[in-house]
């Protein structure tokens, strides 16, 4: 869950990043897609609900050079008898109990034949032409990875869908701008990254993605966000699965901090650093707020007023802007609520990372939308 929600805070540092980004910025030129050959790896584990539109969408795609990699992760239902009812769709079961989505993605980059592997999620649907947009940015050494955003495919199902598709239109706008500056790196989302195979080894981790987006940061690659491409992917649609999703990315989430070696890109790491631990700072700007009112030293609480002023205008404009920009259809009441409840479900995600998790920790996805 993106930390930038914990709104009741009289000092929410990150802000002052998120400043930095919303000032900055360049775009990168794309290029022609010259029909290079790509393999599209899908790890799944019980997603007979929605790997078969999955594949269609895939399949309808006639203008991309593709060959698609199902691998089925030991799974109880029929993920397998549905991914293998399709001719052009290589299946790959594992009979051994899932250890997670990490090994399945290896075993999927490990089998292609293509020098460009693509993965993505079960319930992903790339839209038309998008990975074609993302492959020619893999010209530039310099790129190990281009990626598209994602959007929420059943946003208007409840409150909880429309909160996750808020989540997103925000993550979105802030890791185009964050891979528009080279002090800044975004992490690569599995709903559709494209990027070579030889760089393409993810790391045991809950946030797989992300990990191998921080190792390859410190050897100095840049990762692409192009807003062109879109893929749709569900949100959970219970509060338990929503908490269960966000509790195993903010977990997995810890193990980024490590990644802060590469000096040029010091701001992303003070950046990660900060929304990791944002909670702290805002317990600790509260008693100091108090604290202030206690002895009467009444600049401290004037200061911090107005730096929680700062945040709020900050945020509330960056909600406003990313549901703008994506063309989300949202109310200005429900951004408001979206910005108090956000805050407390954060915190309960944050309180909960701190304890371990295991296995897959995958969202059920009992039928499909759209």
């Amino acid at each position: 869950m993106l930390p930038v929600a914990f709104g009741f805070a009289p000092l929410h540092i990150p802000t002052f990043f998120y400043l930095d980004l919303i000032a900055r910025g360049v775009f990168r030129p794309g290029g022609e897609y010259r029909n290079e050959g790509v393999s599209i790896v899908i790890p799944c584990h019980n997603e007979e609900a929605v790997i078969a539109n999955t594949i269609k969408s895939i399949l309808e795609d006639q203008g991309l050079n593709k060959e698609i990699i199902v691998v089925d992760d030991a799974s109880t239902d029929r993920t397998f008898e549905i991914a293998s009812s399709f001719k052009d769709v290589r299946v790959i079961r594992k009979e051994s109990s899932p250890v997670g989505k990490w090994k399945a993605l290896n075993v999927g980059v490990e089998a292609a034949r293509n020098s460009i592997v693509c993965v993505m999620d079960a319930d992903s649907r790339p839209e038309p032409n998008s990975i074609q947009r993302l492959i020619p940015y893999l010209r530039d050494p310099r790129v190990c990875a281009a990626c598209g955003i994602v959007k929420v495919r059943n946003f208007d199902e409840n409150w909880i869908t429309r909160l996750v598709a808020i989540e997103f239109a925000v993550a979105n706008y802030l890791q185009e701008k964050k891979s528009m500056i080279r002090n800044y790196l975004p992490w690569m989302p599995g709903t559709i990254t494209v990027l070579r195979k030889d760089l393409a080894k993810f790391p045991p981790s809950l946030v797989e993605d992300a990990e191998l987006s921080g190792q390859l940061g410190e050897k100095g690659f840049d990762i692409v966000i192009d807003v062109g491409a879109v893929a749709t992917e569900l949100a959970p649609t219970t509060f338990r699965a929503y908490l269960r999703q966000r509790s195993r990315w903010a977990r997995g989430g810890w193990a980024l901090l490590k990644y802060y070696r590469n000096r040029r890109r010091l701001l992303n790491t003070l950046l990660n650093f900060f929304e990791k631990t944002q909670p702290v700072f805002a317990i600790g700007s509260w008693i100091l707020f108090a604290y202030g009112l206690l002895v009467k030293w009444y600049i401290l609480d004037f200061v911090l007023t107005n730096l929680w002023i700062l945040s709020s205008a900050t945020l509330t404009w960056l909600y406003l802007h990313s549901v703008r920009t994506f063309r989300f259809d949202v109310r200005r009441s429900a951004l408001l609520g979206y910005f108090f409840l956000a805050s407390i479900l954060y915190l309960l995600v944050w309180f909960r990372s701190l304890f371990p998790l295991r296995g897959w920790q995958k969202t059920v996805r009992e039928k499909d939308y759209g």
